[in-house]
This record gives C-alpha cells, sequence and structure tokens, in this order.
C-alpha cells in the first residue's frame, strides 16, 4: 500500500513539474488572437501613408531577395524568431512596420510578434486598403437552383 502511494506521488510531481515547465515557457503565446485580428485596418500603413508618419518608425523588410527602402531592416521571415532577431526587435524605439512584397507574408509576421507581446507592429502595405474587394461579385448563371 505505501508503495503504491509513492509511486502515485512520484507522477503527480512528474506531472506538476511538466506543467510548470510548459506555464513558463518564453515562446508560448501571450494574447489573445481573436482580439488582435479584431482590427485590421488599424494595423495596416500604406506606402503612401509612410511619409506623413510623425512617429520614428523603422521598417522591417521579410523578403531576403531585395531591399525596397534604404536604411530598413531586412530580417528574413523565416528567421524572425531567432534569438538574436527577437532581441534586436525589442530594442527599437518607435512603430516597426513589416513588409513584405506578399501580405500574407506581413500579415503571418504580425500575428506572431503580435502574440509574443511586441508593441507597436503595423504591417506596411502597397495599397490603401488592402482588404477591399477588387471586383465586383457576379453570380455564376450556369448554376440554377434546387
Amino acid at each position: 500500500m505505501k508503495k503504491n502511494i509513492q509511486w502515485i506521488l512520484g507522477v503527480l510531481l512528474v506531472l506538476l513539474a511538466l506543467v510548470l515547465v510548459r506555464t513558463f515557457n518564453p515562446n508560448l503565446f501571450k494574447r489573445n488572437v481573436s482580439e488582435a485580428l479584431a482590427t485590421p485596418s488599424e494595423i495596416t500603413v500604406s506606402v503612401q501613408e509612410l511619409n506623413g508618419l510623425q512617429d520614428s518608425c523603422l521598417i522591417v523588410e521579410l523578403d531576403a531577395e531585395n531591399q525596397r527602402f534604404p536604411n530598413s531592416l531586412v530580417l528574413p521571415f523565416g528567421q524572425l524568431l531567432e534569438k538574436e532577431n527577437k532581441e534586436k526587435l525589442s530594442s527599437l524605439d518607435g512603430k516597426i512596420l513589416l513588409y513584405s512584397s506578399d501580405i500574407s507574408t506581413s500579415s503571418k509576421a504580425w500575428v506572431i510578434l503580435n502574440q509574443l507581446k511586441f508593441d507597436g507592429v503595423y504591417i506596411l502595405s502597397d495599397e490603401e486598403n488592402p482588404e477591399e474587394l477588387k471586383y465586383k461579385f457576379q453570380p455564376d448563371t450556369t448554376i440554377r437552383l434546387e
């Protein structure tokens, strides 16, 4: 009987240790994703609005192939979460504008950094409103209703 209790306590201690390790992991997401995705228009800055920004900002280019903006920091998307790159981003003052030729890459990077509690991170877009529908919806007339 005493051996069974010791065995059960041992298993519980191991589970407690695993829970504590999981809880204090620095790479876990910190913010609620649904709140972060509720306001996409507030986190997007167009290239046209770039000259009118009053605050200091740094453009982080996520495409490693070419550098579009002078004095920007080139940080490939695949290397975004490396320790030295996270330290670079956390030491920056002002706004961080994420730019990629593919807006989905910038959006992914924004979600990741937002979940890791980076503040002042925005998406730099080539268009004024990237989420605006560009084409008029036309239903297919060849399909009949059932």
